[in-house]
């Protein structure tokens, strides 16, 4: 077993709120001590604002004191673009040990203790999407290139790249499903596989640290803004989800005996989605407006969730089905999953898995029909829709009973506070389409 004081250094990480990692660099042996003891923090930075700043009444004050970061020795995991450092993962406690009810990792833990108390054990991958860009000459960023999905000239462009990415993502211990363009210029998607749901967190958050060091050493810039471009898609991050028995042995949504339809066929054949795995559907459309404002996290968000360039707007599920918030794909069995589209790069990847388990947790717990799916165009159907803004999306997240307790009353209330101190501050800029638009018609 890997320990702390084999590195000469060690970076403790923890994310704030907004999903931004944060953390301390130490020496492995001191890194070591701090397992046991923690490593102090003014508790008050967990609810630092993304200028970055502080909210004018925050739930902890420069009164409030401190908080402890406590590695997680089991997540352990070199670094492998720095000499000799390794990066581990921390839960947030109160000085005397108890946990800090702002800490984002200790509420995912939380709902797969209650997954674990009926049975489950839940499973997430994940598609990483965000934009490459270069410099442009003039002091400014340009996207990396000007190819869009799938092109292969465009994988041999950043080859150099991609190697760097795969190779600390796979030292790490996280495989590495696939690398292509995607969409828009600039932009890539890198797979990582399924493994469980905090050990896949922890790997999207590595994987962001990883992706902006990396990049920024070959000369160029990586952003995860979830629509960095007018005119041009946006960087999703799906999740990939399944719910297995505690020995990890059988996939609980695996059927073998179901007729769902599917647009171009399935496998195997005869196969489907299982009772349970409905129930677990049902419970994300239940949940599904307020799980919007944890996985679409900022007024820029809103700008993904547009027909017409393959993102979710209505709440509908179904087979194969990508115009919908849910898809089951058609590669069934052991591998059946639901994936969630409605999560994006910006998304706390420990509150966006926390969420939509425990949503989909109580979907299960309720027997919640989901509905027939559909395998029409979700955009042109009759489904409700998903919250327009970040605002709206809150207003449910703050009714969602479910949610507050899953997550705790106290991080889904500073959530939605400095959430909405974003959206005020969103609304005091005037942008340059506005101007465009009014300024010269009234």
């Amino acid at each position: 077993m890997t320990t702390l004081s084999e590195y000469d250094d060690v970076r403790v990480v923890w994310t704030d709120l907004n999903g931004v990692a944060r953390g301390i660099t130490l020496p492995g042996e001191q890194a070591a001590d701090a397992r046991e003891e923690g490593v102090g923090f003014a508790n008050g930075v967990v609810e630092l604002t993304l200028e970055p700043g502080l909210l004018d009444s925050p739930r902890y004050g420069a009164e409030s004191g401190d908080m402890l970061a406590v590695p997680d020795t089991d997540s352990v995991r070199p670094v492998a673009w720095a000499d000799d450092t390794a990066a581990v993962f921390a839960d947030l406690t109160t000085v005397d040990g108890e946990r800090f009810d702002l800490c984002a990792r200790s509420a995912l833990r939380g709902v797969l203790d209650d997954l674990e108390s009926e049975g489950y054990h839940a499973m997430a991958g994940v598609e990483t999407e965000f934009s490459l860009l270069s410099p442009d000459g003039d002091g400014g960023w340009e996207p990396y290139n000007d190819r869009c999905s799938y092109d292969l000239g465009a994988v041999d462009q950043a080859s150099a790249l991609i190697d760097g990415w795969t190779t600390a993502m796979e030292a790490a211990g996280h495989d590495v499903l696939g690398v292509h363009q995607e969409s828009q210029p600039g932009q890539y998607e890198v797979n990582l596989a399924y493994d469980d749901a905090l050990t896949t967190a922890d790997g999207i958050c590595f994987f962001r640290h990883m992706l902006k060091a990396v990049t920024r050493r070959h000369g160029h810039k990586a952003s995860l803004m979830p629509r960095p471009h007018s005119g041009e898609d946006a960087n999703g991050l799906h999740f990939h989800l399944s719910l297995w028995d505690l020995e990890e042995s059988e996939n609980v949504f695996r059927s073998d005996d179901d007729d769902v339809r599917f647009p171009a066929g399935k496998h195997p054949h005869g196969a489907g989605l299982s009772e349970t795995g409905r129930h677990f559907v049902g419970g994300l459309l239940d949940h599904m407006k307020a799980l919007t404002a944890i996985c679409a996290p900022t007024v820029n968000s809103y700008k993904r969730l547009l027909p017409g360039i393959w993102a979710p707007v209505n709440v509908a599920w179904g087979p194969d089905n990508r115009s919908t918030v849910l898809r089951l794909p058609p590669e069934l069995g052991a591998a059946t999953r639901i994936e969630h589209r409605v999560p994006d790069s910006a998304c706390n990847p420990y509150l966006g898995l926390a969420a939509s388990l425990a949503a989909g947790l109580d979907g299960v717990r309720n027997g919640t029909d989901p509905g027939e799916p559909t395998t029409k165009n979700a955009y042109d159907e009759p489904y409700e829709r998903l919250p327009r803004t970040l605002w709206t999306a809150l207003d449910h997240l703050a009714d969602d009973e479910v949610l507050r307790e899953a997550l705790g009353p106290a991080l889904v209330d500073s959530f939605v506070t400095l959430k909405r101190d974003e959206f005020d501050r969103s609304m005091d800029q005037v942008s340059a389409w506005e101007r465009e638009e009014y300024f010269e018609e009234f």
